[in-house]
C-alpha cells in the first residue's frame, strides 16, 4: 500500500495554502475564567445596544481574528501574538482605551534593535527582567508568571521590568490573573512623559496606572486606574475618530485647557483629580516603577526604557486563612451601604468593566469606532501567512523568532538561554540536592532540588517550547506524570478515557484512582457520539491516547477537545508515540500533552521519565504543586540525559518512521497476517484523520495472526528485535502485549476491548530496514513450517503480488482442511 502521511513533515513548497486563521477561543470559557458569572441555561441573553454614531457592530470572534492578523504584521508570532491579543481584548471588551487602538497607532511596533528578554537579577522571592525592547505586554506577562511562581513557593513574589518600549496594556488583566490564583496583586507601570504634575504645564509623569486585585470567595475584585485624568491612547482614539476630549483633562503647549486631542498631544494631560493628591500618587508610581526596577527617570521615550513592578502576596503569609471570605464581607458592606437619592447601585472596583465585558461576550458582538475598525482591517489585510509564500526566506531575527523554525531545528536551538558563565556546548549538570544561600534571610532561585533544579529547568523549558505550551514539568516516569493528571479530579468527579490504553494507565485508573472517590469511565474514543455521552458536567479530565497502544486507533483530538471544553473539562493527550516531532496536541486544542521520556526523548532505554506540557499558568500551577508536594520531579542526571536525547530525536524518529512503514507494508501483504494496525497505511480506518492532525505515523505498529502459537514463535525467533516492553529505542523491539505490557488488564476486559492474545507489537528501531525485513521473514518461514505450511514462493523481503498472495491463502486453507481430514480419519 502507498503511504500518504508517512513522510515526517511537509516542505514549505508542499504545504497547502491556508485560509486566514479563524479564532478558536471559546468565549464562554474565557468569560468564566476572566469575567465572572455566566448566563445560565434558559436565561435570556442581553439585547445588544444600538451602536454609537460612527461605530460599527462586529462579531467578537471576527474582531479577534482581524486583530490577530494585524498584530502579526509587526512580525510577532506564536505565543507573543496570543499574549498581546489577550491583553488588548481584555481592555476592548471593557471599553478601556488600552485596546486595539494600540495596533493601528503603531504602539506595539518592536524596535529593530530588540533582543530576547533576560533575567538580570533573581532571588527566591524577587527578580528583575531586562525587556531588551521586547513588547511590554509579553514582558509583563512573563514577570507576572514569575511572581506567581515565587509566591506559590515562598508566599511572596516581586518582579520588576525595565527596557520595554511598548505599552503593557490594561494592568487589570495581570492583576486579575494573579487574583484568580488566590493571591493579592499590586501592579505599577511607568510610561513616557505625557502628564504634568499639579501646578505645571510640562509633562513629567507617565499616565502611570495602578492595578490591584484581591481574591474573594466569588471571584476577584479588580481595580485598574491611571493616575492621569485621561489616557494617552484615549487622545489617539479621539484624534482618530475626529472628536473632542472632555473638558479640563488636558492642556495645550501653552498651558491652556483644551478639548482638542491634537493640541493635547502637543501639551500635557492633567493628573486624575486635578490636585496635588493625584500628583503625589503619580509620583509614587513613578518611583516604584522607575528607579526601583532600573527604568529611566529622564527622557524615557528617547532612552526606550520604562518600567513595571509586579507584587504578588499570599494572604496566608499573615496567617489569615479566611481572607477571601472576609474580603467579600467588606465588599458586601460597601455594596449595601445606604445610597444617595438617584443612585441605583454602588459599584465595586472593576465591576462596571466586568459587566460590560460579560454583556458583550453573551451577545457575541462589540461596537467599534468605524475608522478604527477600517484601519485595523486594512492593516490585517497586509498579513500573509508564511506558509502561503513561495520560497520565502527565513526570519533574520536571531532572538524571539526562532520559534518559526521547524521542530528538528528547535530540538537543537531552543530560544531560551542557559545560565552558564562558561557558555558550554552542552548544558551543565547540577547534580546536587541543595543550594547554598547568601544569608539567613536572603534566598536565591534554587534551594532544594525537589522544588527546582537548573538542569530540570533546561529540560522543562525546552519541552514547553517544543509543545507550544506555557510550562512543562519533568517527572520520574510516565506513570508519575499521568498520576499528576489524575490528581486534577476530585471526589465525585469523573475521568473519561479510552478503552484501548496503555496497561499501566489502565491499572492506575481502574485500581488506584477509584479508591480516591473519582469515577473512571472507559469509552471507545473513535466513537464521538459515545464520547459526547460519556462527558458530563461531572467530568473533570478527559485522557486521550492517539494513536492508542497497542491497537493504534486514532482519536479526533480537535473534536474531543471541543466536546470536553463545553463542560469545562481538562483534556490531556498521551503523545508518547508521536511526540511534538510528529504531533502537537496543544495546538489541536488539548490542555496537557503527556510524553513518556523513557521512549523517544531518551531514545536508548537508559532512563525513565515523563513530561507534562501544560497550557495556562493556572493549570500549570496545579501540576507544579503536585510535582513538588509528592516529590515526583525527575532527577538532575536523568534530566541531563533527556535534554541530550532531545537533540537527536528528530533524526531518530524520521528513520524509525520509515522503517515502520516498510515493515507495515510487508506485514500487510503477508499471508500469515490477518490484520495490521498502523496509521500510515491507507487501509487503516482512521488514516485520513491521523494525517489531518499529525505529520508522521511513528514507529509503533501491531498485527494479529489469528494463532497465538504463530505469534509466540515470531516473537521468540527474531534475532534483531529485542523481546521487551516499551518502544522508542534505537533498537527494534517486539512483544506480545497481552502477556507483557498489558498483562495487568484482566483477560475478560482485554477480550471486551478487542485486544486478542495473538496480538504482536513491533517498535521499529534505526537498523537497516532490509535486515529487519529479512529477520522477520526468516521467523515467518519458521512459523509456517511449525504449522506445516510452505512459504517458499515468498522472496526474502516478502515482496509478492496480490495474485500470489491470494493463491497462497487458498493453498494454506486447502492444506489445513486436508490436515484436519487426515487427523479425523485416524
Amino acid at each position: 500500500m502507498r503511504r500518504v502521511c508517512a513522510a515526517p513533515r511537509r516542505t514549505a513548497a508542499q504545504t497547502p495554502r491556508r485560509r486566514a486563521p479563524v479564532a478558536r477561543v471559546s468565549f464562554a470559557g474565557l468569560a468564566a475564567a476572566l469575567f465572572g458569572r455566566q448566563a445560565q441555561p434558559g436565561e435570556a441573553m442581553p439585547v445588544t445596544e444600538a451602536p454609537k454614531e460612527g461605530n460599527v457592530v462586529v462579531q467578537i470572534d471576527e474582531l479577534k481574528d482581524i486583530t490577530r492578523r494585524a498584530i502579526q504584521t509587526y512580525g510577532y508570532r506564536g505565543n507573543e501574538v496570543e499574549d498581546i491579543l489577550d491583553v488588548l481584548m481584555y481592555a476592548q471588551l471593557r471599553g478601556n482605551n488600552q485596546g486595539i487602538i494600540k495596533v493601528t497607532t503603531n504602539a506595539i511596533a518592536r524596535p529593530e534593535d530588540a533582543k530576547p528578554m533576560e533575567v538580570e537579577h533573581e532571588t527566591q522571592i524577587s527578580a528583575r527582567i531586562n525587556g531588551n525592547q521586547q513588547p511590554g505586554m509579553v514582558v509583563l506577562k512573563r514577570a507576572t508568571e514569575m511572581a506567581i511562581k515565587k509566591a506559590q513557593r515562598h508566599g511572596v513574589g516581586v518582579v520588576g521590568t525595565n527596557h520595554t518600549f511598548t505599552s503593557t496594556g490594561a494592568l487589570g488583566y495581570y492583576a486579575e490573573r494573579i487574583a484568580n490564583d488566590g493571591f493579592i496583586a499590586l501592579v505599577f507601570a511607568q510610561s513616557p512623559e505625557y502628564v504634568a504634575p499639579y501646578g505645571s504645564k510640562e509633562p513629567i509623569f507617565g499616565t502611570n496606572p495602578i492595578g490591584m486585585a484581591v481574591p474573594t470567595a466569588e471571584g476577584p475584585i479588580v481595580m485598574d486606574m491611571a493616575t492621569s485624568a485621561y489616557a494617552y491612547f484615549g487622545l489617539l482614539e479621539a484624534k482618530t475618530a475626529g472628536r473632542s476630549i472632555p473638558d479640563n483633562v488636558a492642556y495645550d503647549s501653552k498651558g491652556n485647557p483644551t478639548t482638542d486631542p491634537v493640541k493635547a498631544l502637543e501639551g500635557a494631560i492633567r493628573v486624575f483629580d486635578r490636585s496635588y493628591k493625584g500628583s503625589n500618587l503619580a509620583l509614587m508610581v513613578e518611583m516604584l516603577a522607575g528607579p526601583l526596577v532600573g527604568a529611566a527617570v529622564q527622557d524615557k521615550a528617547t532612552s526606550k526604557n520604562w518600567g513595571n513592578l509586579v507584587c504578588v502576596i499570599d494572604p496566608k503569609l499573615l496567617g489569615t486563612e479566611d481572607f477571601e471570605l472576609k474580603v467579600r464581607q467588606v465588599a458586601d458592606r460597601v455594596k449595601n451601604a445606604e445610597r444617595l437619592p438617584g443612585v441605583d447601585e454602588i459599584l465595586l472596583p472593576g465591576e462596571r468593566g466586568s459587566r460590560s465585558a460579560q454583556k458583550h461576550v453573551n451577545s457575541g458582538v462589540l461596537s467599534v469606532e468605524k475608522k478604527l475598525f477600517d484601519d485595523l482591517t486594512k492593516l490585517a489585510a497586509k498579513f500573509v501567512p508564511e506558509e502561503a509564500g513561495n520560497g520565502a526566506s527565513p526570519p533574520e531575527d536571531k532572538g524571539e523568532k526562532k520559534s518559526h523554525y521547524k521542530a528538528a531545528t528547535v530540538l537543537l536551538h531552543p530560544t531560551f538561554k542557559t545560565e552558564d558563565p562558561f557558555n558550554a556546548s552542552s548544558p551543565p549538570l547540577y547534580q546536587t540536592a541543595t543550594f547554598g544561600q547568601p544569608s539567613s534571610t536572603t534566598f536565591l532561585k534554587y534551594d532544594y532540588t525537589r522544588s527546582g533544579n537548573p538542569t530540570r529547568d533546561v529540560l522543562e523549558m525546552h519541552m514547553a517550547e517544543l509543545e507550544g505550551a506555557d510550562r512543562a514539568f519533568a517527572f520520574t516516569s510516565g506513570m508519575a506524570a499521568i498520576t499528576a493528571i489524575a490528581r486534577l479530579a476530585g471526589v465525585g468527579e469523573k475521568i473519561v478515557t479510552g478503552n484501548d490504553i496503555y496497561g499501566g494507565t489502565s491499572r492506575l485508573l481502574s485500581q488506584v484512582v477509584p479508591r480516591q472517590g473519582v469515577v473512571v469511565e472507559n469509552v471507545d474514543m473513535t466513537d464521538l457520539a459515545a464520547v459526547e455521552k460519556a462527558i458530563t458536567e461531572e467530568t473533570r479530565v478527559v485522557l486521550i491516547e492517539s494513536p492508542t497502544n497497542p491497537r493504534m486507533e486514532i482519536t479526533d483530538i480537535r473534536k474531543v477537545c471541543e466536546i470536553a471544553h463545553r463542560v469545562g473539562a481538562i483534556v490531556a493527550v498521551d503523545n508518547s508515540i508521536m511526540t511534538p516531532v510528529f504531533q502537537m496536541p496543544i495546538k489541536l486544542g488539548a490542555d496537557i500533552s503527556m510524553i513518556s521520556a523513557t521512549k523517544f526523548i531518551g531514545g536508548h532505554s537508559d532512563i525513565t521519565g515523563g513530561i507534562l506540557s501544560v497550557k495556562g499558568e493556572k493549570l500549570a500551577s496545579k501540576i507544579y504543586f503536585h510535582q513538588n508536594s509528592e516529590g515526583t520531579g525527575l532527577a538532575p542526571f536523568d534530566c541531563w540525559l533527556s535534554a541530550r536525547g532531545i537533540k537527536t530525536m528528530s533524526v531518530r524518529m524520521d528513520r524509525q518512521n520509515y522503517n515502520a512503514m516498510r515493515i507495515a507494508e510487508y506485514l500487510e501483504r503477508h499471508p500469515l497476517v490477518k490484520q495490521v494496525n498502523f496509521p500510515g497505511l491507507s487501509s487503516h480506518p482512521q488514516h485520513k484523520l491521523h494525517c489531518s492532525q499529525a505529520t508522521g505515523c511513528g514507529s509503533v505498529l501491531s498485527f494479529i495472526t489469528g494463532d497465538v502459537d504463530v505469534s509466540r514463535y515470531l516473537v521468540d525467533n527474531t534475532r534483531l528485535f529485542k523481546i521487551t516492553v516499551s518502544f522508542g529505542n534505537v533498537n527494534s523491539l517486539i512483544s506480545m502485549p497481552c502477556f507483557m505490557s498489558h498483562a495487568s488488564i484482566p483477560a475478560e476486559v482485554r477480550a471486551a476491548r478487542g485486544l486478542p492474545d495473538d496480538l504482536v507489537r513491533i517498535a521499529a528501531g534505526i537498523e537497516d530496514v532490509d535486515d529487519l525485513l529479512d529477520d522477520l521473514d526468516a521467523a515467518f518461514q519458521g512459523a509456517a513450517k511449525m504449522k506445516g505450511m510452505s512459504l517458499d514462493t515468498m522472496s526474502s523481503n516478502g515482496r509478492v503480488s496480490a495474485r500470489e498472495q491470494e493463491l497462497m491463502r487458498r493453498i494454506m486453507e486447502l492444506e489445513q482442511k486436508i490436515a484436519n481430514l487426515s487427523s479425523s480419519s485416524n
